[in-house]
């Protein structure tokens, strides 16, 4: 084997880029020169920041006089996909020389791909000029901005809103190359620039991300005259819109030339009606065609469901089960006589969409917002329907404060064998029988399991999953190929040689050491 001074230099970086904390890059930089060559530009390339880091406000300023200061460090800030995430940042006033370094350090930062800024209070105008006109630099030092010369580096723009006192929203109209827009409780006056905003990226623009919080201004009108300017999008997450329905997003749906491919609708109107979202004549275009993913929220009901029976199982998966909408037809839901559906009228629907119209399906998340479902006929049929349809391509399954039942997760996990994400909520006494279902996912990388609150909360006591508990339902799982469980444990392995003199794989739990936050837990999930 290859070691010290006889390793090829060119595999150091391939080697040090699976490291996963900062900290362990800071330590090879320091072994010798030729791993600090390596080592630098992936220690700079991503600079994250969360606010429940320890004395993140601190570190933010430290993170910019060293950018303001070193523009040979901060131009590494962009290689290998880079991201830089600002998420906590002091709102109070900063001394003017520590105000100063901001902008300096964002222009030093000329190869700058995504930058997440979203810490409410802290965005402003000198902040968005320096973002949209880095310094001009091909030897690491800093040049003088020119406005009218950008280096279109940046793709990606994650910012908040809420500008009042802050920011110029104009000033938004300076990005004009990007590729992703996520814009977190807009203002009326974002929102209104917004329109204008999809225009000026129009050529560009393949992912548009908005959440809200139960806001009235995103409305279907302004999803219908953003459409002709949203032919390229692929991406559309709309969070906390409650006035959006099925006529805005269907003219969406079908101005995308590419087709969309992610879909989030959380907390949308609960009037939407998803068989609208379809087209209604072959000459129509097909608005679900190329949808790899979906996230849903359950809209208000009109009535709970009932529970399931114990028959269910074996009843609806009978290959003789008729199937509700033909290939061939498209459907419109029928006339709904009160404001807000059945479960199993709204469950059916999707099934039937997601049945007979999203033929290329890889990830399904479902959550209710509003109230905990009990394991019920409804999201019994719309899981073992989805697995049969798609089980051979499933990669994630995420359910949240919905149980479904031991005997449906043996099914799900029977025909999804592909899949390498799953989320589910069972109870505390059902983790045997889900280890042993688990273990014939050969695919599955990551496992997290909710116990649901709701049920348990009589006596006061919040359901937590134990440590030895975790590790005992790892080992049950018996499958190689989990590398994740809950959303702060890392399954690890190592070998070992047991008392008979033979080598195995013991298995132990350490923490999550990743920079990226599941999707599962982000927003109204949560």
């Amino acid at each position: 084997m290859a070691s010290g001074p006889e390793l090829p230099l060119e595999l150091l970086p391939v080697i040090l880029e699976h490291l996963p904390k900062v900290h362990y890059l800071t330590r090879t930089a320091l072994v010798n020169h030729a791993f600090h060559q390596a080592t630098i530009p992936l220690l700079y390339a991503r600079a994250s920041i969360y606010s429940w880091h320890r004395e993140a406000k601190g570190r933010v300023i430290q993170l910019f006089m060293t950018l303001s200061s070193c523009p040979n460090l901060a131009r590494y800030v962009r290689r290998l996909e880079i991201m830089l995430e600002i998420r906590d940042f002091p709102r109070t006033s900063l001394p003017d020389n520590v105000a100063e370094f901001i902008p300096r350090g964002l222009r030093n930062c000329t190869n700058l791909h995504s930058c997440t800024w979203t810490r409410d209070g802290s965005l402003t105008s000198d902040i968005l000029v320096a973002l949209a006109t880095p310094s001009l630099s091909s030897n690491g030092l800093q040049d003088t901005p020119s406005p009218s010369i950008p280096t279109h580096t940046l793709r990606e723009l994650e910012i908040n809103g809420h500008h009042s006192k802050l920011y110029d929203p104009k000033l938004l109209l300076q990005f004009k190359w990007l590729s992703k827009i996520s814009i977190i409780m807009p203002t009326l006056e974002v929102v209104q620039v917004l329109e204008e905003w999809v225009k000026v990226v129009q050529q560009t623009l393949r992912s548009l991300n908005v959440i809200c919080k139960m806001s009235p201004m995103i409305t279907d009108d302004m999803l219908i005259r953003m459409a002709p300017y949203l032919k390229n999008l692929e991406v559309l997450h709309l969070t906390g819109c409650p006035k959006v329905t099925h006529k805005g997003l269907r003219v969406v749906l079908e101005e995308s030339e590419r087709g969309v491919r992610n879909l989030a609708l959380e907390s949308v109107s609960p009037r939407l009606e998803l068989a609208q979202l379809l087209p209604t004549s072959p000459s129509q275009p097909l608005t679900l065609q190329n949808l790899r993913s979906l996230t849903i929220s359950i809209p208000p009901l009109h009535s709970a469901p009932a529970q399931i029976s114990s028959s269910l199982v074996s009843s609806s998966t009978s290959p003789t089960s008729p199937a509700p909408f033909p290939p061939s037809t498209y459907p419109h839901a029928p006339a709904s006589t009160t404001t807000h559906p059945t479960l199993q009228t709204y469950t059916t629907t999707l099934l039937q969409i997601l049945t007979y119209h999203a033929p290329n399906l890889e990830m399904f998340q479902i959550y209710s917002p509003h109230m905990f479902f009990e394991p019920c006929q409804a999201t019994s049929e719309l899981f073992l329907g989805l697995a049969r349809k798609h089980g051979e391509r499933l990669k994630r399954i995420s359910v949240h404060r919905m149980l479904i039942g031991l005997d449906v997760i043996r099914e799900v996990c029977k025909m999804c064998q592909t899949m390498e994400e799953f989320f589910v909520v069972v109870e505390p006494g059902g983790l045997d029988e889900l280890a042993n279902y688990v273990h014939h996912t050969k695919s599955l990388r990551t496992i997290h399991v909710n116990y649901p609150l709701e049920a348990h909360s009589e006596d006061g006591s919040i359901p937590v999953l134990r440590l030895n508990e975790a590790l005992q339902f790892i080992r049950r799982c018996n499958n190689p190929s989990i590398t994740q469980f809950g959303c702060n444990a890392r399954v690890n392995r190592k070998i070992v040689v047991n008392p008979k003199g033979e080598m195995e794989a013991e298995i132990y739990l350490g923490p999550y050491e990743s920079f990226d936050i599941p999707e599962q837990f982000l927003v109204v999930r949560t």
